[in-house]
């Protein structure tokens, strides 16, 4: 009997441990965030519009109050989009996003008989580095070759840094010519990690994983279907909750826009930023029911990921004066924990940086909180550039999946999650 206690305890405990891992609202955000309905939340299949009307609806059930009749705030930039791909090597039909992904300003191109392929020469190549003089004779070499051709770029196995980041750029040097009808062919043993482009180049360019490059290789298929959008239309979605004092303002941001979809391939983005954003609205939730100290504004910002445009956006139209901001808490990447946070502008906002140490300290909530200077690297920047106080905070750990398929909710540890809630609420209740 005493055995049987025993065990039952120790399940007992480990539902106890998981239920505490993951709040339950937060959990029911991410799930929606990452599905497939949403497309990764982006420039395809309305992804980020269908986002962006989910987010506001959930301000609306938690009783948010908006500042203009709408939670919507709604700009356009330009992006070029990549609506469908195919590459087809030596007879075997490639994924996208698993195998290969497309530079992200690629132009429409598709299969053309009768051209030729330029087979980069990567020794000649390493080998010019050696002086200035014979850098400049194989540009020489290389522009009167390539011309006219497809260009196949074999995988650089090198150890110089310099070296490494030329030839990822190298493509860039073909944009000027005609390319109407040709394609780059670009093989390496990097990670596949796709991003976004606010222009369209001259240019269209396949990055492949390595284990594609053949002896006797052949490109059977490609095509690349895109278009550039100059006026590409997306909302931010702002609310707020009222607080005991509302001469001040406290700012909770993150972004929710991702990558979207390309083929069958989703770019789930669950770590970054559906958790964040899931995380945001949980801290909404809890101050519908938990009055804050100062009128708190929640805003989650699209197309971040082409380049922070729905936060500069914001600060050039604001919805109330931003000399009224007390402090800006931005979160990006909150799906994971177990090696604690990292705090973006923690050295300039020492005071409340020993604030937020503190707190974790005496709540034993996370292994740690890293300092870290200055960054523009997420929404807290342009704020931050108005002089605006903020912090950009970040969980650390997790699979390190980041701009690829493999970063879905599956692949989250939300152990920690609930820890991480508690001590933002804790250092927001004591700004």
């Amino acid at each position: 009997m005493k055995k049987m206690r025993s065990v039952f305890s120790c399940i007992l405990l480990l539902f106890l441990v998981s239920a505490y891992g993951q709040p339950k609202y937060y959990n029911q955000v991410l799930k929606k965030l990452t599905s497939k309905n949403l497309s990764g939340r982006g420039y395809t299949y309305n992804g980020m519009e269908k986002a962006s009307d989910y987010l506001a609806k959930e301000f609306n059930k938690n009783g948010l109050k908006s500042f203009n009749g709408s939670y919507l705030q709604e700009f356009e930039f330009p992006i070029n989009i990549i609506h469908q791909t195919k590459l087809t090597i030596n007879g075997k039909k490639l994924v996208y996003g698993k195998d290969y992904i497309v530079k992200p300003g690629s132009k429409s191109i598709s299969t053309a008989e009768n051209i030729n392929y330029y087979h980069f020469p990567i020794d000649d190549y390493i080998k010019s580095f050696e002086s200035k003089e014979k850098i400049k004779q194989f540009i020489i070499n290389d522009t009167q070759h390539q011309k006219d051709k497809h260009v196949i770029l074999p995988v650089l196995h090198t150890t110089v840094d310099s070296i490494n980041t030329y030839y990822k750029q190298w493509a860039n040097i073909y944009e000027s010519d005609n390319n109407k009808y040709r394609a780059i062919f670009r093989f390496t043993k990097d990670s596949l990690l796709s991003s976004l482009s606010q222009r369209q180049a001259g240019v269209s360019e396949f990055i492949i994983k390595e284990k594609y490059y053949y002896k006797n290789l052949k490109i059977n298929e490609y095509e690349i279907k895109s278009e550039f959008n100059p006026k590409f239309k997306f909302n931010n979605v702002v609310g707020y909750i009222d607080g005991i004092n509302n001469d001040s303002v406290v700012v909770i941001t993150g972004h929710y826009d991702h990558l979207g979809r390309v083929n069958k391939s989703i770019f789930p983005g669950a770590s970054d930023n559906a958790s964040g954003t899931a995380m945001v609205l949980e801290l909404a939730k809890h101050y519908s029911k938990n009055k804050p100290k100062y009128r708190t504004v929640f805003m989650l910002f699209g197309a971040e990921e082409a380049g922070i445009v729905g936060s500069f956006k914001y600060v050039d139209s604001p919805l109330f004066p931003l000399n009224e901001i007390k402090f800006l808490v931005n979160l990006d990447i909150m799906g994971a924990g177990e090696e604690g946070i990292q705090v973006v502008n923690g050295s300039k906002f020492k005071k409340e940086f020993d604030d937020l140490v503190r707190i974790n300290s005496e709540n034993k909530y996370l292994k740690q909180v890293k300092i870290r200077g200055e960054s523009c690297n997420s929404d807290h920047c342009p704020f931050d550039k108005k002089g605006v106080p903020s912090f950009f905070i970040y969980t650390l750990g997790g699979k390190g999946n980041y701009h690829n398929i493999y970063d879905s909710y599956e692949n989250l540890d939300l152990s920690y999650a609930e820890k991480v809630r508690d001590l933002l609420i804790r250092f927001v209740d004591g700004i």
